[in-house]
Formats: structure tokens, sequence, C-alpha cells
């Protein structure tokens, strides 16, 4: 079986990575290329294993910055058009665009898209269209992504649960006074609130991730800096699991519906507690043994959940990460890709 792999052309699949789509797509590369065919579309400054076949294009970062769209939809174009040419048997495409979609209608492609985000608008009227076809499926990332796109999508939606490597995660605690939050840096993924949460809880916090939103950086966090909050920078995988399995707590602030949350389930399966709001994918992830969730979307009732978190034990957490195999995940994608071809 030949498949084609789409990922979004926006970051590289290269570690320390932007987010959990990255490390999503990251995550299949070798498993898929062990049971097939296996080509790789993504980002030119991708790491993609040697022994994969890795096809890209020109991505011009600076005009991306003004014109995403285009850059993006120029980018998904030309993927098409390679995959056209190579007769694939299947496409799984993680690309927040409806191109892949609708060249799949028009040249009847087995295409199978995994749902990432919530609905966006660009998004809503190719979903609803494409999915009339028999050759295009869609997959949520959770059952809160699922119920947000079905009203657009006419086709059951099946849930595929995102998975890690549970053992790169797991190792020896070596619990400091301190929490962790880690992820890209931006309004929606809340660190100013949990800057001021960990506060009111009288606990230092680290910080690591990308700086995305320069200008939330120095007016929301970097105040706070050296005053309780240390900001590490963008961490590598390595050095994120020596701050969790040294933080008391790893805290997600998100400002939207979490699709799912990769991260949570990495602090997890470091025997690490989450504390975040109540909403999107967190209650299905964190459940009540992972971590606790906050009763109201504020800084106050974030700081309660902090507190309670810190009286979890880590075993009940790291059973709880165990729901979230990558084994799992890749052998369900497989298994959907062989379907559907």
């Amino acid at each position: 079986m030949k498949i084609a792999l789409i990922a979004h052309p926006r970051f590289p699949i290269r570690s320390p990575f932007p987010g959990g789509l990255e490390a999503f797509v990251s995550s299949l590369i070798d498993f898929y290329a062990e049971h097939a065919e296996v080509t790789v579309y993504a980002h030119p400054k991708s790491d993609i294993p040697s022994h994969v076949k890795f096809v890209t294009f020109p991505f011009d970062t600076l005009s991306h910055e003004k014109y995403p769209d285009l850059i993006e939809n120029d980018f998904l174009l030309k993927v098409m058009e390679d995959i056209l040419k190579n007769d694939f048997d299947v496409i799984h495409n993680n690309a927040i665009s409806p191109i892949p979609a609708v060249w799949s209608c028009k040249y009847d492609i087995p295409l199978l898209t995994t749902l990432h985000t919530p609905p966006y608008s660009r998004l809503k009227a190719s979903a609803e269209l494409t999915s009339l076809s028999p050759n295009v499926h869609y997959n949520a990332v959770s059952f809160s992504v699922a119920e947000q796109w079905q009203p657009y999508i006419s086709d059951t939606i099946d849930v595929i649960y995102n998975g890690i490597d549970l053992s790169d995660w797991y190792g020896p605690r070596t619990v400091k006074e301190q929490l962790f939050s880690f992820g890209r840096i931006v309004p929606s993924k809340g660190f100013d609130l949990a800057v001021k949460a960990s506060a009111m809880v009288g606990i230092p916090l680290n910080i690591a991730g990308p700086i995305y939103d320069k200008s939330h950086f120095e007016k929301d966090i970097a105040p706070y800096i050296g005053k309780g909050v240390n900001y590490l920078g963008h961490l590598s995988h390595q050095e994120l699991q020596l701050q969790l399995r040294s933080a008391r707590c790893a805290i997600f602030a998100v400002r939207w519906d979490e699709p799912f949350g990769l991260s949570t389930v990495e602090a997890m399966a470091s025997g690490t507690p989450v504390a975040a709001f109540n909403r999107g994918a967190f209650p299905e992830v964190v459940s009540r043994k992972g971590g606790v969730l906050a009763s109201g979307n504020n800084v106050d009732s974030l700081a309660n959940a902090i507190a309670d978190s810190l009286t979890l034990h880590s075993d009940d957490v790291l059973h709880r990460a165990q729901k979230f195999p990558l084994s799992e995940m890749c052998n369900r994608y497989i298994a959907k890709l062989v379907e559907i071809a």
C-alpha cells in the first residue's frame, strides 16, 4: 500500500515541535513506513528519517507572515499535483485546509482527514460538500472535536485519540517546589493566566515554549520573570521530561476548547498531575485521576485546581496516561487507511 502523509505546511516536522499537530505527524512516520510505502509532504525544514521518502516545496516564511493563506494554499496545491502523479492508494491529510479534500473528490482518491482543530469558517463549507463523497473520510482526535464538527459532516466521525510513547516520558521523579507550563507562547495558551494562578498558590512557575507572539510575551509575561516566574526557552523533549518530573503540577490555562492536549498526556506520563480549565477535550483526557479541572474559567478557579492537584498520587496520574499509548493510535490509523483504500 502506498500512503501519502500530508502535514500542515506552516511549521516543520522537527523536534522540538512547535505544537501537538507536528508531534502527531512525526509519531506516525516510522509506523507507516513499517507497514507501507509512505511519502511525507511537509515544510522544507522538516527532519524526516532518511529511509522515508520526503517531498517538499519552497516555503517563503516572510511572505507567509503577511499572506499565510496564500502561501499555504500554494504549497498544498503543489502537494496535490505531485500526489496525482504518483498513484497513491490512500492519503492521510493533516493540513488545516480544504484543498486536499476537494481534490480528493475531484480525482477519486481515498482520503482520511484528521480533524485537529475546532471548526474554522473556511473549512465548514468544504467539509459539508466533500463528506458527501464516498472517497472522503474524517476522524477526530477527541469526542469534543467530533461533536463540534458533526453538524458540518455528512458521515460518521470516528474518534482516534492521540497517543505518545509512554516510555519516553516515564522516569524517576525529583519533585521540587515548582510548577510548570509549556507550549507555544500565544494568547490562546493562557500563560499569563498560569502566571497569576501560580502566584495565588505561592509556588514558583517555570515556563517553556517558542515565543510566537512577542507583543503578548513582553506585555503579559516578561514583567513577572524573576518574580516567581522563570522562562526557560524552547526546550527539547528530553529537557521537557526533566522539567515535568521535577514539577509538582503542570498547568494548561488555555483560552479555547483544546482539541486534545497532547502535552497533558506527556505531563501525566511523567507522573505530574495536570491543572486546567474544564473545557474542550480536557475532561476526556485528564479525567479525575490525571489532574484537577477548574470549576470556572477564571484565575481563582485555576488556582484552586492547582492546589487540589498537589494531593494526587503520581501512580494514579501515570495510570491515566496509560490510556493513550502510541501503539494503539498507530494501529487504529493504519487499520482505518486499509479500510478506506
